[in-house]
């Protein structure tokens, strides 16, 4: 009897590690014989979607390759482009911009690896979600949010303006504290009547005016896990944030949290190698790897609702529970694309003009 069970384990754990390995093999074998060592990545999401990539994707990366994988978290770029600004020496051989503008800004000033399409297989995503330099990843919702303990029914907030409207939603506002991938700037603009089709250029002095009239009431965050812990305390009322970190606080922890896409913002994030990556082969095949994993994909997105656009996935395949928080479909319609270029032009102008904002009494 032993015997048999001991046969019947084996057998089960032969299967097993036939299944994972199937599941984990995606690159060519020629490309997963060139990468060794470390990868240092530069991470600009941290908290719940770091954690995400770790149980999924960058899981089955690091199976197949062996690879050690280092995150080193920033919340925004200014690290790098001072990096690169100074051509000074840099630890990273993946960048994830947090939005299309930071990426189209360092592309622009040749601060990007040209993608090597023998590693990194562009075919496999739709025609918009990349270029010569960069993929499209992680397709995000900047979604207002609100307590559900404070606010529900009909008397819940139903659009990103309401976030002005102190005196049918009272209580204080949770803004994340750097003008781009918030909604800080355009939220004001729409609250004081602009339209969608006339947001951008956006226009600063009217932004920062209507800005003054809920200072008073803003909490600032610096990270998504941050606006999350405010929000379900109820520390916050209502307040920006970012879909997935909603999501995954509603279905994990039971959060009393729900959002509203009209005229919220979505973005997504890129992943580019930079010039002078240490490990630049490693970096093309972190990408290659992301894009061709398809279950891992999948398992990604039940997790935080962040999808890319490959082809031959779409919300279905991720499952009902999470097709209404994703960008995609009524969704992507309700909600406006923020404007990279936009920001590519004129971020260090509006981050400068911002922070002198916030610092003043």
């Amino acid at each position: 009897m032993k015997s048999l069970k001991a046969l019947a384990f084996a057998l089960i754990c032969a299967a097993g590690a036939q299944s994972i390995a199937a599941a984990a093999d995606v690159l060519p074998p020629d490309v997963r014989e060139k990468v060794k060592g470390e990868l240092v990545w530069h991470d600009a999401s941290g908290g719940a979607t770091t954690r995400a990539r770790d149980e999924t994707t960058n899981k089955d990366f690091i199976a197949e390759t062996g690879i050690t994988l280092k995150a080193d978290f920033n919340a925004d770029m200014t690290k790098f482009f001072a990096a690169k600004d100074a051509d000074a020496q840099i630890p990273w051989s993946l960048i994830e911009f947090p939005t299309k503008g930071d990426f189209i800004r360092a592309r622009d000033a040749g601060y990007l690896e040209r993608l090597d399409t023998s590693i990194v297989d562009l075919s496999k995503l739709e025609k918009e979600a990349h270029d010569e330099y960069g993929v499209d990843v992680m397709r995000y919702g900047i979604v207002l949010t609100y307590n559900t303990d404070k606010f529900s029914g009909a008397q819940a907030p139903t659009s990103l303006r309401d976030l002005y409207d102190l005196e049918r939603f009272p209580g204080k506002r949770c803004m994340f504290k750097y003008p781009q991938f918030g909604a800080v700037l355009e939220s004001a603009l729409l609250a004081d009547g602009v339209t969608r089709d006339k947001l951008y250029p956006l226009d600063l002095d009217k932004a920062f005016a209507k800005l003054d009239t809920i200072k008073s009431e803003i909490l600032w965050w610096s990270n998504g896990d941050d606006a999350i812990r405010l929000l379900s305390s109820g520390e916050c009322a209502v307040g920006v944030a970012w879909s997935g970190r909603v999501y995954n606080a509603v279905k994990n922890d039971k959060a009393p949290l729900a959002l509203a896409w009209q005229d919220s913002l979505y973005s997504a994030a890129v992943y580019a190698v930079p010039k002078g990556a240490p490990n630049a082969v490693a970096g093309q095949a972190l990408i290659g790897h992301f894009i061709a994993d398809t279950e891992g994909q999948k398992a990604l997105v039940k997790i935080i609702t962040y999808a890319t656009d490959i082809k031959g996935l779409s919300a279905t395949d991720y499952g009902d529970d999470v097709a209404a928080w994703i960008v995609a479909g009524d969704n992507a319609k309700q909600a406006i694309l923020e404007n990279a270029d936009y920001y590519a032009k004129n971020l260090p102008d509006v981050v400068d003009r911002f922070n002198r904002w916030v610092a003043m009494n």
